[in-house]
């Protein structure tokens, strides 16, 4: 039928995006207050084959799974009254991420077609762009941690003795709080 893109600039990096939108709690942010979804695993995070609801106002309920995830990408197919494909990419550019949310229909009943046509792509063009603003200021809110691993902040207290006092030097304060065996 017809695809549908919006695209968004978010004030964090891939990784922090991609959490807040595979976080099942964290949908609740930024979903619009119409859409209720509803996972059918127990995980608090989505993963390659996970499957969901969401429902619509309306009645309207399409069936979610998760096709795939990469460190740019993750891509959702969908059944309801039109089946197709959405499709989130995260683009790092400097401090920021380009994120583009990409809804592609491919087929329905002629009913669902015709709505489609009349009004169904208005509406959901209108409702990407609500859903990516309130996707921004989530993440930017609450972005959590950079990466997987973050580096922990060394204490006064965590550092080896004389460190921070001017006489340490400057190698010193930035060993790590753990051992490192290099062999």
């Amino acid at each position: 039928m017809t695809r549908v893109e919006e695209l968004v600039v978010v004030a964090a990096v891939p990784a922090q995006a991609m959490r807040a939108l595979l976080s099942v709690p964290r949908a609740r942010e930024w979903m619009a207050w119409v859409v209720r979804l509803t996972p059918r695993h127990v995980s608090v995070a989505l993963g390659a084959g996970d499957r969901f609801a969401i429902e619509l106002f309306g009645g309207l309920r399409f069936e979610y799974v998760v096709e795939a995830t990469s460190d740019r990408e993750v891509v959702l197919s969908y059944e309801g009254p039109w089946h197709g494909q959405e499709r989130w990419s995260f683009v790092a550019d400097g401090a920021e991420t380009l994120v583009r949310r990409s809804y592609e229909v491919r087929g329905g009943s002629p009913l669902a077609a015709l709505a489609w046509g009349t009004v169904g792509r208005t509406v959901v063009s209108a409702h990407l762009r609500y859903e990516l603003s309130r996707f921004r200021e989530a993440v930017e809110r609450d972005p959590g941690p950079r990466g997987e691993i973050e580096a922990a902040s060394l204490r006064s207290a965590d550092l080896p003795p004389g460190a921070g006092e001017g006489g340490a030097s400057r190698e010193a304060s930035e060993r790590p709080a753990f051992p490192v065996d290099d062999g």
